[in-house]
């Protein structure tokens, strides 16, 4: 067994150093020439005209039309699915630096080789299920069973499909005599300890067997259909240091090329709508394993596409479902579509029976979230009372309550009363009349992709670009102050970079910005262009004027209402002391605005 600790700093650096990205991302796709930077069809997303771009000088990429981006490690991690420590050991080994670990504790190492202990378990598990199927006399019924549900050999196959023995120690038997501990077995969730004697019991007997992988093709845990009428009907493998059911997808591993290339995923509920749907060659479909979506589900998502199509029943249970969904998805970033097929159908029937171009025109015509859990409200309401569609419109409202941006509240009330007939103005006063529910914080983490259709406003994107190519002199940098900025990635940006003090420790702190969750997209974005102006200090001067003017002009606005409340509540002091401030604020925007910098030109603007 080979022993794996924490690979030491210094090592992950002399990597980074030694490989050159234009070569590693080379291998993977073809690169042109493109000024200083190279050029390619993105291979994380469908498109025609290129938008991948590689800085040789950064050792860094990004994709100007999805947004994603990084260096050789988060590249690598990306186009492979593998982890970090996997991606640096065989590129250490790629480029001639040796990976050494660092010793580990021993409560680490032996968490560890469990781990390996137990993928070798399950590997050989899934071999013998599959075996099981195809050989044993058995299995017959659960081989009717699946042609009857139309599973062809070769989708058998290619999804490992297998089948448990009905006795109580069939499979426990076998891999006890593979060479595993009964006590690993039980640690795989494959056995179960007995109450009343000494000994373990298969958890899975006499049931169709579904391998489920991680990304990296290993399997990590098993679900399990039963043939009769016994219960549960499915059944999964319970938590164990392998599988978690609210981290994973089924069929991801399968699906993720698939879902990088059409730009999106299908999520259904069960293991066979959506091996169905790869037979029928809609190969970016996933299921969940009998959990609803979680956060963690939405992360593993998110490193492959911004775009989600969910299938939910249209009856009430599906209703219900979009509702906790549409909760977990607003202010995340994703665009979410929600398909319904027929009642009486699941998409495994319908598909089938319907073909792959009825469910291709399902999709493309499934409305948004919000569309959807509005439209099933309303219909659930005029089902009932008045209660009822009151009931209805506020559980929408109170889920809109939790959009962060302005902008999209806005859009989205807009949205709901023309759906339901109603007068925006009075929608709107209800939403403000509604008590304000409590929100955990938290720090807010949309991906690149969320950004690409919202610029920066002008004079912020100016002095961004100034500060990414490190051309602002010691005077300017005493200027540029991060509460001046208003967009969010700025501000970011901005502060992460203001905080160091030196040349060297700015320039680890653009690195470190290229990789931040929020404002990564822009700083890679802004660095790899040609800095388009030909007056630096005047592009410098008349963008931080701009910028100055419009955080004034903001907080004057803010204080005027705050004057206006405290004078009408009689608060005098705290009147006087914002009249002081607002003096103050009106004498700032009179010298800046005397201030004349001089013109520049510029080559054209930047979208990240």
């Amino acid at each position: 067994m080979v022993e794996k600790g924490l690979i030491p700093e210094d090592v992950i650096n002399r990597i980074r150093e030694r490989a050159d990205i234009v070569d590693i991302v080379g291998a993977h796709l073809s690169l042109t020439k493109a000024g200083q930077n190279f050029k390619g069809l993105c291979p994380f997303h469908q498109e025609k005209t290129p938008s991948f771009t590689v800085s040789p000088s950064r050792q860094t990429f990004h994709c100007f039309g999805c947004g994603e981006g990084g260096n050789v490690f988060s590249f690598l991690m990306k186009i492979d699915g593998s982890t970090f420590p996997a991606v640096v050991r065989a590129l250490g080994e790629k480029v001639g630096v040796p990976v050494e670990d660092r010793p580990v504790s021993p409560a680490v190492r032996q968490r560890m080789e469990l781990r390996e202990r137990l993928l070798a378990l399950t590997k050989v598990a899934a071999e013998r299920f599959h075996l099981n199927l195809l050989a044993d006399a058995e299995a017959e019924p659960a081989r009717n069973y699946l042609a009857s549900r139309g599973m062809t050999p070769d989708t058998i196959e290619r999804f490992d499909i297998g089948y448990s023995q009905s006795g109580w120690d069939g499979t426990l038997t076998a891999l006890t005599k593979a060479g595993f501990s009964a006590e690993d077995i039980a640690a795989a969730g494959l056995a179960i300890p007995r109450e009343q004697a000494a000994g373990f019991y298969d958890r899975f007997r006499g049931r169709v067997m579904f391998p489920i992988r991680d990304l990296q093709k290993q399997v990590i845990g098993f679900g399990g259909r039963m043939l009769d009428d016994g219960t549960p009907k499915y059944l999964n493998s319970p938590e164990t240091p392998l599988f978690s059911k609210g981290r994973i997808l089924y069929a991801l591993d399968a699906a993720r090329d698939a879902i990088t290339r059409l730009g999106y995923v299908i999520v259904v509920e069960g293991y066979f709508d959506a091996i169905a749907l790869h037979q029928a060659g809609c190969a970016n479909a996933v299921a969940t394993l009998g959990t609803a979506l979680t956060p963690e589900h939405l992360e593993l998502i998110r490193r492959f596409t911004q775009r989600v199509v969910l299938l939910f029943d249209p009856d009430a249970a599906g209703v219900r479902a979009a509702l906790r969904t549409m909760d977990l998805f607003l202010g995340s970033g994703f665009s979410v579509q929600v398909g319904s097929v027929p009642a009486g159908d699941d998409p495994d029937t319908f598909i089938r029976s319907q073909g792959p171009d009825a469910f291709a025109a399902l999709i493309k015509s499934a409305p948004s979230l919000l569309e959807f859990t509005v439209q099933a409200s309303l219909t659930a309401g005029r089902a009932g009372t008045v209660e009822d569609r009151v009931r209805c419109v506020e559980d929408v409202l109170t889920l809109l309550q939790k959009l962060s941006n302005p902008v999209e509240q806005s859009a989205a009330i807009r949205h709901v009363a023309d759906q339901l007939g109603m007068d925006e103005k009075a929608l709107l006063a209800r939403y403000k009349a509604l008590p304000r529910k409590s929100v955990k914080a938290s720090t807010p983490q949309p991906s690149a992709g969320v950004f690409e259709n919202q610029p920066l406003p002008k004079d912020e994107e100016v002095l961004l670009q100034l500060l990414v190519h490190e051309v602002l002199t010691p005077e300017m940098w005493t200027e540029v102050r991060a509460e001046d900025f208003t967009d969010t990635r700025a501000k970011r940006l901005v502060s992460l970079v203001c905080a160091a003090d030196a040349p060297h420790t700015r320039q680890q702190a653009l690195a470190q910005a290229g990789e931040d969750e929020l404002c990564g997209s822009i700083t890679r974005a802004l660095s790899m262009t040609e800095l388009p102006y030909d007056n630096i200090n005047a592009a410098f001067q008349q963008s931080l004027k701009a910028l100055k003017l419009r955080r004034i002009a903001v907080e004057l606005q803010e204080i005027k209402a705050a004057e206006a409340l405290a004078t009408k509540a009689g608060r005098d002091e705290e009147a006087r002391t914002l009249l002081v401030r607002l003096n103050v604020l009106q004498q700032e925007r009179q010298k800046l605005s005397k201030i004349n910098p001089s013109s520049y030109n510029e080559a054209g603007r930047i979208h990240a």
